[in-house]
């Protein structure tokens, strides 16, 4: 007899199945044993689904000095489901009960919220270490996302990756003792719990807790999502739109969609480890404007405080902090400051300007700590003391962002310095491995269920003092990542080493950060680490990283070590700068492809997969990745090549360095000489540009309206038509008949190629 519920989900009781329709979707429920289907037309997307539990223990071990976790369970036998019974019918789902092996129960209930979406949400009874999906890896699967994993393959079958605790360093200069044990465990800065698989289908997990994991076909070719139970109820949405795209968009909906920039985010950023005194945060800027590099924000990173996390400049560090942040201003240079989300008791193990006046300030607790430890702003232990921790710059306290009073007190300490003219924040920090499950928020929920959300409320709360201060022209820069902190600002991909390993790592990050929903992306051009952790970057590595940097949405170079391109020879230097004003160049055709990704969720950089999900290699390209719609990049990654091979996407395509046409759909081997970065053009597109001399000195202050563009046809139009478009959306046409269509008003240049 069937059932037909009062929204648009049916339910109907087969011979053998308990089956919902809705729209594309049918999902049959089956007994003995007891499995899930879910097919989309005809077409089986999950095979074998069931739920399991089991009982355990965590011994996860966190290394502060490197901020890798070194994942440690011991799990018994999994208790899967043996037995189900219909418990309740709603209008847009059922729930069941089940019996797992063992007698322990438990509950899954299924919905159907939308047309291209099934939502899964189980809980067992008692207190099991985990709670798990799982079904069968098919043959030819691959998987992409879950974050930025610093590995050299973008498809994660076969691996079993514990959110936050997947990233190992493996390269040259790790110690053979080290590589015995898997590597050197390294912070996994920005893992999401959103994969993609070949298969037609998006698995995004709802949860924020410490241990997640997703075992990609490592045993039994098998899938299995789980969180501890600790971190509450499993919950999975699996979105099933025609194609990558239309899935990553589903999730961008529900966790928030990445944002259009002002043009200055886009462009070239210069940092270094330490300003020891104001003086060599002018020696940035003028060395830039002396050797003729484009310029437009210097970042002062730690320490420019009076203490760790003050938000006070250190007076003895910047004797005039206002007046430099005003001199640089006036050179259409902003300013952007550093932060973590600590408070601190104990500064003395951080770094601290060599002065002794500096030292003394760094003796003593942040001025502010008593304050936030009074009124109740921190992260509290389970007794209700403040949570007191030891971190890479000290020990302090997490400021606790679930209170609305302690999100304004922090909020308030930022805008007293962004009203010194302070246009930007590099939120460091903000990782949920810090916080283990015990700990209390001022919300009532514990480490355990809210860990990795408070980076994402950190992130908020930065992105509101900007908005406050400098509404549609502050720009956050942030590190930590999990669901929903692609709506804040930029990510930059942690810390590197200096060495072409890291540098292949990166570009596979990058595709896998982009394949999750990270659209405004950067990363430390040569490395912050340096090379073997003493000496700087190498000068083909450098260059190499900066036509990387060039072909990024932010270009940003920062380092432990002096890496100005300046001290470097001659030839470095002017490749350097070309492939700077390269970047500048580009910043409209970034921006436009911002303003796509802020509108559908399709990032700046676009993995093959998500271009091509069917060509043959789309989900294996790790060293490779689209960037907008027209522009297809090959960074060289390995020392000393001269040549390169390519996977081109399938259709016409047109040499940069040569103009001569390709057919893609097909490898390539090119020469890749010292000065030259592989990209092609999608062969009848319009690629929008600045004039080399608009950006020359950096992009400045002009408003959008009033930049000068270049829109270049590159090749021959298949249909007689092509369109672009300006960063505020202005079309931009070229059609065989009609010629050129421009803006009004607006001033755009003609070029063809």
């Amino acid at each position: 007899m069937a059932t037909t519920s009062p929204g648009a989900v049916r339910i109907d009781a087969e011979r053998d199945a308990l089956v919902l329709t809705r729209a594309h979707l049918r999902l049959e429920i089956k007994d003995r044993p007891f499995r899930i289907h879910l097919r989309r037309d005809g077409h089986r997307l999950l095979r074998g689904l069931h739920v399991w539990a089991c009982t355990g223990t965590v011994a996860d071990r966190f290394v502060r000095h490197t901020e890798g976790v070194i994942p440690d369970e011991r799990t018994g036998f999994p208790e899967r489901t043996v037995a189900f019974a219909l418990r309740e019918e709603t209008t847009d789902g059922v729930l069941l009960g089940l019996t797992l092996q063992g007698g322990r129960s438990a509950t899954l209930r299924i919905t159907l919220p939308a047309d291209e979406e099934v939502l899964l949400e189980a809980h067992a009874d008692g207190d099991p270490l985990r709670v798990a999906l799982e079904w069968d890896t098919r043959t030819g699967e691959h998987f992409a996302g879950l974050g930025a994993r610093h590995g050299h393959d973008v498809d994660h079958r076969g691996r079993r990756i514990q959110l936050g605790a997947d990233r190992w360093y493996t390269g040259p200069d790790c110690p053979p003792e080290m590589l015995e044990l898997g590597g050197i465990p390294q912070g996994d800065y920005a893992p999401v719990p959103f994969l993609q698989s070949s298969r037609g289908y998006a698995v995004a997990l709802d949860t924020h807790g410490n241990g997640t994991r997703f075992e990609l076909g490592a045993r039994r070719d098998t899938t299995i999502v789980s969180v501890r139970a600790r971190s509450g109820p499993l919950r999975a949405h699996v979105f099933t739109g025609p194609g990558p795209a239309a899935r990553l968009r589903a999730e961008l909906r529900r966790t928030g969609l990445p944002g259009l920039l002002p043009a200055w985010a886009y462009g070239f950023w210069k940092s270094r480890d330490v300003h020891e005194h104001q003086d060599q945060v002018l020696q940035d800027a003028r060395g830039c404007a002396w050797h003729g590099i484009p310029l437009d924000a210097v970042v002062l990173d730690s320490p420019w405080e009076t203490n760790y996390n003050t938000w006070i400049p250190n007076p003895h560090q910047f004797p005039d902090f206002a007046g430099m942040v005003q001199t640089l201003r006036a050179q259409g240079v902003r300013t952007v400051v550093w932060v973590t989300p600590w408070t601190n008791v104990d500064s003395r193990d951080g770094q601290i300007p060599p002065d002794p006046a500096s030292r003394r300030l760094h003796r003593e607790p942040a001025s502010n700590y008593a304050a936030g430890a009074r009124d109740g702003h921190f992260v509290r232990e389970a007794d209700g003391r403040p949570l007191v921790r030891q971190w890479w710059m000290g020990t302090g306290s997490p400021v606790d962002f679930t209170s609305a009073e302690a999100e304004r007190w922090w909020r308030e300490q930022a805008q007293r310095v962004l009203r010194m003219g302070v246009a930007g924040i590099k939120a460091d920090d903000g990782e949920g491995y810090y916080l283990e499950d015990e700990v209390r928020f001022a919300d009532g929920s514990t480490g355990a269920t809210t860990a990795w959300r408070w980076g994402e409320l950190y992130r908020a709360c930065m992105q509101r003092a900007l908005d406050e201060v400098h509404p549609g022209e502050g720009v956050l820069f942030g590190r930590s990542g999990w669901s929903g902190q692609q709506a804040h600002g930029i990510l930059w991909g942690g810390d590197q080493a200096s060495d072409f390993w890291s540098l292949q790592a990166l570009v596979a990050a990058t595709i896998s950060a982009a394949h999750s929903g990270f659209s405004n992306w950067s990363h430390d051009v040569g490395g912050y680490l340096g090379h073997k952790g003493i000496d700087r970057c190498p000068p083909e590595l450098l260059l190499r990283w900066a036509q990387l940097g060039a072909f990024t949405p932010l270009m940003q170079a920062h380092g432990r070590l002096q890496q100005e391109p300046w001290s470097y020879d001659a030839a470095t230097l002017e490749r350097y700068r070309g492939c700077v004003l390269l970047h500048e160049m580009l910043v409209p055709y970034l921006r436009a492809a911002a303003r796509t990704a802020a509108r559908t969720g399709l990032p700046i950089v676009r993995p093959l997969s998500l271009l091509a999900p069917g060509f043959a290699d789309a989900w294996t390209v790790a060293d490779a990745f689209g960037l907008g719609p027209s522009l297809w990049v090959a960074p060289v990654l390995e020392d000393g090549a001269r040549e390169r091979e390519v996977v081109l996407p399938p259709g016409r395509w047109i040499e940069t360095w040569s103009g001569q046409r390709v057919k893609g759909g097909r490898e390539h081997v090119v020469p890749a000489p010292l000065d030259t970065i592989p990209v092609w053009v999608r062969d009848g597109h319009v690629v929008v540009t600045h004039p080399a001399e608009h950006v020359a000195r950096g992009l400045g202050d002009a408003a959008d309206a009033d930049r000068p563009h270049v829109a270049t046809l590159w090749g021959t139009p298949r249909c007689g038509r092509a369109l672009a478009h300006l960063p505020d959306g202005s079309p931009v046409r070229w059609s065989a008949r009609d010629g050129w269509t421009l803006p009004p008003d607006r001033d755009v240049r003609t070029a063809q190629r």
